[in-house]
């Protein structure tokens, strides 16, 4: 009788860097309920592969690359069922070790300025982002902004999930501060654009600090 090595959950499942440097990362994380790979590009410009299955946040993350000014592809393949919480999520988890894949191979090699502040409007809405990479995941979001339950069919509870599981991969802390807003599509895309641009500036080079983070303890460990 043949017998087949039997394959561990963590050959099987969890993430998969496939491409790391400081100009571009490849992800890819593989769980029961579904595949999410993505790509982050420092590069021109140019037409962007986005598909989660959720139009709204498809819009999100297209938003999400024009602020940080990188390419950003990304597609959600469902194993089981279609759940919008777990899909954006588990983006943001994907999406945030890319970034951190990044963050790592431009500290060593140009230094990077390592924190970021932005503040973006879309008519009415007004929001704050703060960023800083230490090595310590937190995601802190308050708002003064009413709560609609809803964003163009997405419950802005999943919204949030999205900050949270970026700032858990990339062991980025997160300040978002959403101000103001009548429209939650305006709020949540003005929350999009601050993170984003934050995120630009934390990743900016900064050779006096190469070799180096946020904070002077010299390790994200």
């Amino acid at each position: 009788m043949t017998t087949h090595p039997v394959k561990t959950l963590q050959e099987e499942l969890g993430i998969k860097v496939l491409k790391s440097s400081e100009k571009e990362a490849e992800v890819a994380r593989k769980t029961n309920e579904m595949d999410i790979s993505c790509r982050v590009e420092d590069g021109p410009r140019r037409k962007l592969n986005i598909d989660t299955g959720l139009d709204f946040f498809n819009h999100m993350i297209e938003m999400l690359s024009y602020y940080t000014e990188l390419n950003i592809d990304l597609a959600v393949k469902v194993q089981r069922f279609r759940l919008a919480h777990t899909i954006i999520e588990d983006s943001g988890l994907t999406l945030g070790r890319a970034f951190y894949e990044i963050a790592v191979n431009r500290i060593k090699k140009t230094g990077i300025k390592g924190f970021g502040f932005a503040q973006c409007i879309l008519d009415e809405a007004f929001v704050q982002a703060r960023v800083t990479l230490e090595g310590r995941a937190g995601c802190y979001v308050t708002r003064e902004a009413r709560r609609f339950g809803l964003a163009e069919g997405v419950q802005e509870e999943f919204m949030e999930s999205f900050f949270q599981g970026f700032s858990q991969r990339m062991l980025l802390t997160v300040h978002l501060d959403l101000v103001k807003g009548d429209d939650p599509h305006h709020l949540w895309e003005a929350a999009f654009r601050a993170f984003g641009d934050s995120l630009r500036q934390l990743l900016e080079p900064n050779e006096w600090r190469k070799g180096g983070i946020a904070g002077i303890k010299g390790t994200l460990d």
